[in-house]
């Protein structure tokens, strides 16, 4: 579609979409957009997207459109406030990518988000206060939402039914289910209550204590329609007084702690005792991730006690680390929970999120923890992702922003919990704030389930540390991770006829397993290839945890894509790898990758290069050529010629391989033998040029047969080729067509 049929088209749509350059100068808004964010009367047209917006929130937005024109991140979302009038809007910012898929401007799409953000936070004022009202009454109070969840809960309410449970525990569970628990409850009149939702009940309660009581439910109504119920009880004696209950809460955390203490004593003696005998190391690792759990949970208990005696609240440790490291170090921890649960878990550390930070990264580490664990608990067999971004700078650091959020997929169904559920979230909002933040959790549809934004002081980091690049591959170890055995088969035999020595493995746990002994044994893996596609751990993933591995950091990793989705670019560069090539591919662009990235001079992560077959073919200066023949000779022959003017030839027997290399790569040339069954109709270049994904009128495209006579000639140029090329190959007919299209360099020696 032409660049004046597409603005017109814009024009129309009521979604308001701008498009800025690399700099964030608007060149392009909808009539939709000019009436939400600026004066009708003058226009957005050559003004700076950020100067749309308050000057609280311009530069927040100038920093998201210079990482996504720098191509640090793929996207971004920010609730902004509009400079003419001062509502709130929601700016989704986007790159608009050209032929190389390279950032060449800014997409923006604006909606008007004031009237929900409003009803937001009324609902949440409203919510506080009904929460405050409850957790604070001496009543015992239960308030079951239209679904017959448990909406609220407090403390009273447990102690008066007997039930263990902590009030947050019970959220989101069927109220019916909470009540029945109690041995005091009459099952047969609460089974009557709940077949009556819109009718009051009473059901007295057999106490131990003898003391009579009732429980009461009224039913909430909107709109003469049943939504939800409210359960209480005034017949409460014998409760302990608050500070009474309190010191006894204080005095049971003390006691878990001291038992705790004990337990660290003696699994200190036991880990260090068995690092000086030759015990199994699995085993001493074991006893040490014993150990460090028991000292995270001893620290968690201390600031439960400082809490509960509101004395200060916690007492932070402050001191440098280094945040990718430790947040490897917390998938290493939750994987199997996420494996359990049937999760996939991703990781994306965006590349500007600095990586020596000061604070405390063992409660940090704990917190993002049991976010994530809730996170699995709620959506079993969904994909959860934590994502860590930059804020903004400020004067004396960085605030980060970390979320937790979870895809919709066809595993994902109705959660089975509250997302606020459970002591994990509750320590975790309480360390949060702590820490300087606020937990929010999500309530509209694409938000985080989980979030927050921290500040950390900024430390220099150190320099990147020098790879080695190799000579020669012959012998090299490489490592070829696939969950595919006949893609694993094909590699490793393919990297056995360069004279490497391919180590296979099927999963990111293997990977891990087999890296780190070689490493312990001194034979290091140098190079591993992984297949995006895994079942819990996906290959981007393993690559973040080898590159942040203190043992593994050296190795280097090349990925094989069977299916590429948008911002793989951007993930292989926060993940460190290296090379990033659509599978199946030619033996020769593989070769090419590998030599490219073994023997680059620069370290791949201190450089922004990716190695991708775009720049494998930039890089040459020869063309890059598709033939299409089933003829062993054609393939030989056309080899030979172009071998020393730096051409890149990949061959396809029939016409299923040609639709495949057209997908995955761009060529300057595809000679075409037109005696290829499907290829002999007129309608071969129209159906061709159909598969090429990008940048179609690039490819030049030439019919070949043995019959080169003027008819023939004439009639494949009818058909839509750009022109033709005599069997069999002769050199000045290949050089001549090099040379008209600007590919033929000097022979090489």
């Amino acid at each position: 579609m032409a660049t004046e049929d597409f603005k017109r088209v814009v024009e129309t749509l009521r979604t308001a979409i701008a498009i800025a350059d690399p700099k964030g100068v608007v060149a392009f808004a909808n009539p939709a957009f000019v009436q939400l964010s600026g004066d009708p009367d003058h226009g957005v047209c050559g003004e700076p997207l950020a100067s749309l917006f308050h000057r609280d929130d311009a530069r927040r937005v100038t920093q998201a459109v210079s990482r996504i024109a720098e191509g640090k991140t793929a996207s971004a979302i920010l609730d902004v406030r509009v400079a003419a009038g001062g509502d709130w809007a929601q700016l989704a910012l986007q790159p608009a990518l050209d032929a190389r898929d390279q950032p060449a401007g800014i997409v923006a799409v604006l909606h008007d988000v004031a009237g929900q953000r409003e009803t937001e936070d009324a609902l949440n004022l409203s919510t506080a206060r009904l929460l405050a009202l409850v957790e604070d009454s001496p009543s015992a109070k239960l308030i079951e939402n239209a679904d017959g969840e448990v909406e609220l809960v407090n403390d009273a309410f447990c102690r008066l039914l007997g039930l263990e449970s902590a009030p947050q525990s019970l959220l989101g569970l069927p109220a019916v289910e909470v009540i029945g628990r109690s041995k005091a409850v009459d099952a047969a009149a609460l089974a009557g209550a709940h077949r009556r939702p819109d009718a009051p009940a009473s059901i007295p309660l057999a106490r131990a204590d003898g003391v009579p009581a009732t429980l009461e439910r009224q039913p909430l109504l909107v709109d003469e329609s049943p939504a939800g119920a409210l359960w209480s009880s005034h017949a409460e004696t014998g409760a302990p007084a608050p500070a009474e209950r309190g010191a006894s809460e204080i005095a049971l955390i003390e006691k878990i702690g001291a038992e705790l203490s004990v337990a660290l004593e003696g699994l200190a003696a036991i880990s260090i005792r068995a690092q000086q005998m030759e015990f199994d190391p699995a085993l001493v690792e074991h006893f040490v991730d014993i150990r460090a759990a028991t000292e995270t949970a001893l620290g968690a208990i201390g600031d439960l006690v400082d809490f509960s005696k509101v004395e200060g609240g916690i007492e932070l440790a402050r001191a440098e680390f280094r945040l990718r490291p430790a947040v490897a170090e917390l998938v290493r921890r939750v994987v199997a929970r996420a494996e359990e649960t049937g999760c996939r878990l991703r990781v994306k550390v965006e590349q500007d999120v600095p990586d020596c930070l000061e604070g405390d990264v063992e409660r940090l580490r704990l917190l993002l923890r049991n976010l994530l664990e809730s996170a699995f608990a709620v959506y079993p067999g969904a994909e959860a992702t934590l994502a860590i971004s930059p804020e903004y700078q400020t004067s004396s650091g960085i605030q980060l922003s970390f979320a937790v959020s979870v895809a919709a997929g066809p595993d994902k169904g109705a959660p089975r919990a509250s997302v606020e559920a459970g002591m994990g979230v509750a320590v975790a909002r309480f360390m949060v704030g702590a820490m300087g933040g606020r937990l929010a959790v999500g309530t509209r549809p694409g938000d985080a389930l989980y979030a927050f934004t921290i500040e950390f002081p900024v430390r220099p980091a150190p320099p990147a540390p020098h790879r080695p690049s190799y000579v020669s591959l012959v012998a090299m170890p490489v490592l070829v991770v696939s969950e595919d055995s006949a893609q694993r088969l094909a590699l490793a035999n393919v990297l056995r006829g360069w004279r490497m020595t391919p180590i296979e493995a099927d999963n990111a746990a293997m990977a891990l397993a087999l890296l780190e002994r070689l490493h312990g044994e001194g034979s290091p893996v140098p190079l591993m290839l992984v297949s995006n596609r895994m079942a819990h751990q996906d290959g981007f993933l393993l690559a973040f945890r080898v590159k942040n591995h203190p043992d593994l950091a050296s190795t280097l990793i090349m990925m094989l894509a069977t299916d590429g989705r948008p911002g793989d670019a951007i993930a292989c560069r926060e993940n460190g790898i290296s090379a990033y090539l659509r599978y199946p591919l030619a033996d020769k662009q593989l070769n090419d990758a590998i030599v490219a990235v073994t023997g680059a001079s620069v370290d791949a992560d201190e450089t922004p290069t990716l190695v991708t077959r775009h720049s494998l073919r930039e890089q040459r200066k020869g063309a890059t050529i598709l033939l299409v023949d089933p003829h062993r000779d054609s393939h030989m022959l056309a080899a030979h010629i172009l071998r020393k003017r730096d051409s890149s030839l990949v061959v396809a027997a029939d016409l299923a391989e040609a639709i495949a290399s057209l997908e995955q790569d761009l060529y300057d040339l595809v000679f075409v033998d037109v005696t290829v069954e499907g290829l002999e109709g007129p309608g071969a270049p129209a159906l061709l040029r159909g598969h090429v994904k990008r940048d179609v009128q690039a490819t030049r495209f030439y019919a070949t047969s043995v019959d080169h006579s003027p008819e023939w000639r004439a009639a494949r140029l009818a058909e839509g080729f750009d022109g033709t090329l005599a069997k069999p190959f002769r050199r000045d007919n290949l050089f001549a067509i090099l040379a008209e299209i600007g590919r033929l360099p000097d022979p090489q020696e």
